[in-house]
């Protein structure tokens, strides 16, 4: 093989964070518009095709950010219920291509409430109010005892880590938008050993390639498969590939998508897709041979 490690993004790849993440964005936008805007309930103002064409927009994969920014989003919207603001608010694809500052200052004195309290409510649904305030100090709204991150079910099966292996490729990396506290939660469910090199949030933010260098420096690996659900992914591993140390230890970026999503991902770059993370090592014995 012409590579002998893979990078893998955690959430969607690794760990399916639907039920998780992804419903605590939904979950909080609306807990802002309805019980604190004052915006009639008739129905979620986000659902998950939009989260999605915000993370094939760029510079959402922090979901504290794309919770604030979508938030902003259907705030300078009209509408008096969540629908109506969902139905008239700018379209999501064009929206997602705004930094999350440009949809504050569009929202203008609508929102109301800072970053941080935004963050606060997520990770009261993502973690539970104790937690939540425990780690990142938050000021309990909601009170729960219990948050989605129970919900997670991990996608990457060892067989999977067995089958790259038999390939060569026997160096392990993640790159992963969660913090070094939320990624050790789950962590230990991941079926990986003790070889394994790590850069969170707490590191940086994607799409800066130095934490794919920090990555690929660490497992001291020749060549790799950085495998992402988001554009911010696949601009990581772009920006990487121009640096020095991308020349010398170059990566091959994969995008794990829905066929729907496909055609946007080649347009921006991306060459090599897969559905699922147990579809690496087929793709691996025609990339890497």
């Amino acid at each position: 093989m012409t590579f002998d490690a893979v990078v893998f993004d955690v959430d969607g790849v690794l760990v399916d964070t639907d039920r998780s993440y992804t419903e605590a964005v939904i979950r909080t936008v609306q807990h802002f518009l309805v019980r604190e805007a004052g915006v009639r309930d008739d129905g979620p103002a986000v659902d998950r095709a939009t989260v999605r064409a915000f993370y094939r927009g760029g510079s959402w994969n922090n979901d504290w950010d794309l919770a604030y920014g979508l938030l902003a989003w259907l705030l300078a919207a009209p509408g008096v219920s969540t629908r109506a603001r969902a139905r008239h608010a700018e379209p999501a694809e064009r929206a997602a291509r705004r930094t999350r500052d440009e949809l504050a200052r569009a929202a203008g004195p609508a929102l109301r409430w800072s970053w941080e309290e935004v963050r606060g409510v997520f990770e009261e649904l993502y973690n539970g109010s104790a937690v939540a305030a425990e780690r990142y100090g938050v000021a309990p709204r909601l009170h729960l005892a219990h948050g989605l991150a129970a919900e997670e079910t991990v996608l990457l099966e060892r067989r999977g880590l067995e089958d790259l292996a038999a390939l060569g490729i026997t160096k392990i990396g993640v790159v992963t938008g969660r913090t070094a506290a939320d990624f050790a939660q789950v962590r230990a469910r991941l079926p990986f050993g003790e070889g394994l090199a790590v850069a969170t949030d707490d590191d940086g933010h994607k799409p800066d390639p130095a934490l794919l260098a920090r990555v690929m420096t660490a497992l001291d690996a020749r060549g790799a498969l950085a495998v992402g659900d988001t554009l911010d992914d696949l601009r990581m591993a772009q920006r990487y590939a121009r640096t020095a140390l991308g020349r010398e230890r170059p990566v091959t970026p994969v995008i794990l998508c829905g066929p729907d999503e496909v055609d946007a991902y080649r347009a921006a770059g991306a060459r090599h897709f897969i559905r699922r993370v147990g579809e690496l090592p087929a793709l691996a014995r025609t990339v890497g041979a």
